[in-house]
């Protein structure tokens, strides 16, 4: 009887969990403009998941779907602004699709031995903000139904993107898509009532391919010290890809 009841519980919490619906975008009722400054939403952001450190969003209005993210630890803002991240949005409107956005793009690969792989990745950090902001305006799509390749972020005719820091350094991410890049011209309204699938994947740094951390010493020759530790903590983060799935649905107006 025992065993009986555990295998109906089980069966019970299973049908629930996979009856539970997806998330429905918010109708964007006003403009939403696209400049790493998330005045236009709700905050704290509705979503929040714990391997990529990310609070997110999304919005929709009649022709563009609208994705906001915010890292509000100092680390993965650097992390994304210098390993990058992808956006993959599938879905089964109007035939099946499956787009990739990769924006910002990773910066260069170093050498393991470069000096970049022993310094405090936030020494810089202020010095890094204004160069990605003066220069990273260059993203990668492919997937969609008219724009593909290398272009510009901030067409804003077409998929644009920005990225800023506020004075708290938390780092926005705003992204604008039209529906029309997602599903093709001639999609049905009724359709838009599908899931979304959307998958985010922030890279790993790249220093090197197998960048090497040796253990360090006090001058005395003593074991690593906390501060040692956390730096060594700080780095593995850096180099370590992190990645969110969720599904949603697109508001009606």
């Amino acid at each position: 009887m025992k065993k009986l009841f555990l295998f109906f519980l089980l069966v019970t919490m299973s049908t629930f969990s996979f009856a539970q619906e997806a998330p429905v975008s918010s109708f964007a009722k006003n403009k939403i403009v696209i400049d790493g400054k998330p005045v236009e939403w709700n905050l704290p952001l509705k979503h929040y998941d714990n391997t990529t450190r990310l609070f997110f969003d999304f919005e929709n209005d009649a022709t563009h779907l609208y994705l906001c993210f915010q890292a509000k630890d100092e680390m993965n803002g650097e992390k994304i602004s210098k390993a990058g991240m992808k956006i993959i949005l599938s879905s089964k409107i109007n035939g099946k699709h499956k787009s990739v956005i990769n924006y910002p793009l990773p910066a260069p690969k170093t050498s393991e031995n470069d000096d970049e792989i022993t310094r405090d990745p936030l020494a810089t950090r202020s010095d890094n903000h204004a160069t990605f902001l003066a220069q990273d305006s260059l993203m990668e799509v492919k997937g969609f139904a008219i724009q593909s390749g290398t272009t510009s972020s901030k067409d804003t005719a077409g998929i644009h993107a920005a990225i800023n820091w506020d004075t708290s350094k938390t780092l926005t991410y705003e992204i604008a898509i039209p529906l029309k890049e997602m599903f093709g011209e001639n999609y049905d309204i009724k359709d838009l009532s599908k899931e979304i699938s959307l998958e985010v994947v922030i890279n790993a740094v790249p220093y090197g391919n197998s960048p090497k951390f040796n253990r360090t010493q006090s001058s005395s020759g003593s074991e690593e010290s906390t501060e040692d530790r956390q730096m060594q903590a700080k780095r593995s983060f850096m180099l370590q890809k992190a990645q969110l799935k969720e599904r949603f649905t697109l508001a009606r107006p």
